[in-house]
């Protein structure tokens, strides 16, 4: 009977720690041509947070940081604990999981989440812009030329006569077939 009292008691014990487990901010810093949301406000030490990225057409993401603010201290060389003078700035790994998502487990402090997110290059040839240059091309290049729709002349004007004709349609597809 003692151990089935001694077992239950420590059941609630280690119940009530886990309740009382310390968790940490996940800030999310402001970001130009795109976002980023994480799946918690706060997350406990260990915990996977997820985050979700998306960015302004014409723009992918450059570069996303998760950093974590350590403070911490040391003993000195007479036995007495110091503080630190300045945090210790600490990246946190991301695992990609898929084009607009990210995971990274949570250390034992707040961290701040920063994304930028840069213009795609342009691409001669990359009439749709979207990144690649293709048959996807050849038949948006087509459509330009049938409609007379203005395109920019520095990426759809492939023969340099500074006009957008039959011509550059030839061209992008030689330049296809030539990848």
């Amino acid at each position: 009977m003692k151990r089935l009292f001694l077992s239950m008691i420590i059941a609630c014990a280690t119940w009530v720690v886990g309740l009382a487990q310390e968790t940490y901010a996940v800030e999310i810093l402001p970001t130009m041509n795109g976002y980023v949301m994480s799946d918690k406000a706060t997350a406990a030490q260990g915990e996977t947070v997820t985050l979700t990225l998306g960015h302004a057409p014409s723009y992918i993401l450059e570069q996303l940081l998760v950093e974590s603010e350590l403070i911490g201290g040391g003993m000195s060389d007479d036995g007495a604990w110091e503080p630190a003078m300045a945090p210790a700035h600490i990246m946190v790994p991301t695992t990609k999981v898929s084009e607009n998502s990210y995971t990274f487990v949570m250390p034992a402090s707040k961290v701040k989440v920063t994304a930028t997110f840069a213009p795609i290059p342009e691409i001669r040839g990359d009439v749709n812009g979207d990144g690649l240059v293709n048959v996807a091309d050849v038949t948006a290049l087509i459509q330009i030329v049938l409609n007379s729709t203005p395109v920019d002349l520095s990426i759809a004007d492939l023969n340099n006569d500074s006009q957008v004709n039959v011509g550059d349609v030839t061209a992008l597809i030689q330049q296809v077939l030539n990848q």
